[in-house]
């Protein structure tokens, strides 16, 4: 027992002998890069020197060209991007095992002549060969972690873009985001939080706002499309969610959603499609592909009200969705479902702060759902949210209704940022998501996309002037007959 302990001391004590060495190695070799790096630079600095003054003119007659300025957003996009590519290079190193073995050698031949030891050179390796035989899958695995979270900060900043380049061309821009004409995408975009997707018996994190738009959403994150490897060809592929029944002019018909198989949008199964975001459908096998007659009768169905709003309002959420999402309350993120408003819900009575104690607010009880305003034909116009404020649904601002689920609206009264609680020209001006209609204020959406019927300056007063008319000349007629 007591050799084992001398034997295994002697081994520690070479280990800690050969680290030494080699530390002192690597830094007598940094010392003379340094070195040999600042005589380069003085030699370069003297040699330069002289010629300096004669180079001032002509350093002033030709006129260098300022590269462009790079916003924010696409600086945050390149740096994300030359990480992606440092990580994967990481990757592609750790796993040539090739490489590997000859830097273990050439570490082995190091210690070896260090320490006048080929045995302990050798034992040394088939140590190091061992750990990374251990080690190296786990930091892979770590590593493809910071990709697939980078991967997603990527599409964020790409998609900031994209609706940077559409508020310049209104044109191209949206539909390069949210699908054809024809086919537009669906679901409540640029949400925080994740959807929580079942894969093979798997639960695989997806985005919260998944098939909101057009992107390529399984890169880096289906289990078939690993970061930092070649994975299947319709992993790079975009595609969205779509409306089955609002998609005329596509190539291929949407599919019914495989992701989200109980999902509904206005009550109907939830579809995808390749084709309205320009993309190629190699991920459907051939007997899931729809025809005329199944969309058909899946635009048949009939829809309950009571559930996914009236008629003439309906939610545009897509539900259940399992996950969760963030929503701003009093500027502070709270934890909602991932398909808050997607249906009609008194979404607050286990969520919001203010509704877990007896004394809640009459709101709390009140069902309501996301909208798109401009298709809502209610007397009670839809109001914007301040849940979801960077949120949109087809590039428009997120808005809510509870007149559609048949509720009461006790929530927005009261609340300085609602646009219907500004009762002045002025006062509505002052907010920028607001618009004046001629009578009240409404979210601006509602006035100058939607087209809602604004009064013209003068309308207002003619209407009165008539019944102003008919009320004087009634009791003048009177005299006469």
């Amino acid at each position: 027992m007591k050799s084992a302990m001398i034997v295994f001391t002697l081994v520690l004590a070479l280990c800690f002998s050969v680290d030494a060495a080699l530390t002192k190695q690597k830094t007598r070799a940094k010392e003379d890069v340094t070195l040999r790096g600042s005589a380069s630079v003085a030699v370069e600095e003297s040699g330069n020197k002289g010629s300096d003054d004669d180079d001032d003119d002509d350093d002033d007659d030709a006129e260098k060209p300022v590269p462009a300025k790079k916003s924010g957003v696409q600086e945050e996009l390149a740096e994300n991007l030359q990480e992606q590519s440092k990580l994967k290079k990481q990757i592609k190193d750790l796993s040539d095992e090739a490489k590997s073995d000859r830097e273990i050698a050439a570490s082995v031949k190091l210690v070896s002549n260090e320490t006048d030891s080929s045995a302990l050179g050798n034992m040394l390796g088939s140590m190091w060969k061992e750990q990374r035989m251990f080690d190296t899958p786990l930091y892979i695995e770590h590593v493809q972690e910071e990709i697939r979270d980078l991967g997603h900060k990527q599409r964020a900043l790409e998609k900031k873009l994209a609706i940077s380049e559409k508020n310049k061309d209104a044109g191209s821009g949206s539909k390069a985001v949210h699908g054809d004409d024809d086919c537009r995408c669906i679901g409540i975009d640029e949400l925080e939080g994740e959807t929580l997707i079942a894969l093979k018996g798997k639960r695989v994190s997806y985005p919260a706002d998944l098939g909101a738009r057009c992107e390529a959403w399984d890169a880096d994150t289906h289990p078939k499309c690993p970061a930092g490897s070649e994975g299947e060809n319709w992993c790079e592929q975009k595609w969205c969610y779509v409306d089955p029944c609002k998609c005329k002019k596509v190539a291929d018909l949407p599919k019914p959603s495989a992701y989200l198989p109980d999902a509904k949008y206005k009550g109907k199964p939830v579809h995808f499609s390749y084709a309205t975001c320009g993309g190629k459908d190699s991920f459907s096998a051939e007997e899931e592909k729809q025809t005329a007659k199944d969309i058909e009768a899946t635009c048949a169905v009939d829809v309950d009200a009571a559930k996914w709003g009236a008629d003439n309002c309906r939610c545009v959420g897509i539900g259940p969705q399992p996950g969760t999402t963030k929503v701003t309350i009093k500027d502070k993120l709270v934890e909602f479902p991932a398909d808050v408003g997607s249906t009609c819900t008194a979404w607050e009575a286990d969520n919001h702060p203010e509704c877990s104690g007896d004394d809640s607010p009459s709101w709390c009880s009140q069902s309501w759902c996301y909208v798109d305003p401009c298709s809502c034909k209610l007397e009670v116009q839809p109001k914007t949210s301040s849940y979801v404020p960077d949120a949109n649904y087809q590039g428009r601002p997120v808005y809510y209704s509870y007149a559609t689920c048949g509720g009461k609206d006790s929530y927005t009264a009261g609340r300085k940022e609602a646009c219907v609680n500004l009762k002045t020209r002025h006062g509505c001006d002052q907010l920028s998501k607001c618009a004046w209609t001629g009578k009240e204020c409404l979210g601006k959406e509602l006035v100058n996309v939607c087209e809602l019927p604004v009064e013209k300056p003068g309308e207002y007063s003619a209407a009165w002037s008539q019944k102003a008319v008919v009320a004087v000349a009634l009791p003048l007629l009177s005299l006469f007959y």
